[in-house]
């Protein structure tokens, strides 16, 4: 089973679509440090992050996002080197996914602040409750209802699996942010 999502930035300038198909995603909630760093850089915390300084992020594969509006507003972040790439917005400063710095590697982290929900009701049908709030040491306050402090090594078998899968179906192609092998932006490395 699957469902199209429609994907805008909050200008809307840059548009697309993701496929959610069942058993091939995961919906988490991420309060690491690196994200709100990132939060940080293109100057939007406000509208990126949550009260306790978390992001909203639905892995899946990248053959499942399609841009297809605004291929010229997107940039590229590491914060580190050999980190992974923070794809975002030029326009409207909002981030987009993230990959890893290989085209070969089938995961995209994509921000669920560009799903285009008709409510909340919509949107928990479609993806599901919240599986994993993970780096909660780093939560703006205190430690968040459910959170594991760091990202827990039970979820590591399932994470693997869902990379082997992907590898073995070529899920890592298209890509909405490599052609071929070469990122679609410059990468701006911060450190």
């Amino acid at each position: 089973m699957s469902n199209t999502v429609s994907l805008a930035c909050s200008c809307g300038t840059v548009k697309g679509k993701l496929n959610v198909v069942s058993k091939s995603f995961f919906h988490i909630h991420c309060l690491c440090c690196d994200c709100q760093r990132f939060a940080s850089y293109l100057n939007n915390k406000e509208k990126i992050l949550d009260k306790d300084g978390g992001s909203e992020i639905f892995q899946t594969y990248p053959a499942f996002m399609d841009i297809s509006e605004g291929q010229d507003k997107i940039a590229c972040v590491q914060l580190r080197e050999k980190g992974l790439y923070r794809w975002h917005t030029t326009c409207c400063n909002m981030p987009l996914a993230n990959t890893m710095n290989s085209s070969t590697i089938p995961f995209v982290g994509v921000s669920v602040k560009l799903m285009q929900f008709a409510n909340e009701r919509e949107k928990m049908d479609i993806l599901g409750p919240v599986m994993l709030k993970a780096f909660g040491q780093y939560s703006v306050g205190e430690l968040p209802k459910g959170a594991h402090p760091r990202f827990p090594i039970s979820f590591m078998p399932k994470m693997l699996g869902f990379m082997l899968k992907g590898m073995f179906k070529k899920k890592n192609n298209p890509s909405p942010f490599f052609s071929g092998k070469e990122p679609v932006a410059k990468v701006n490395v911060l450190s």
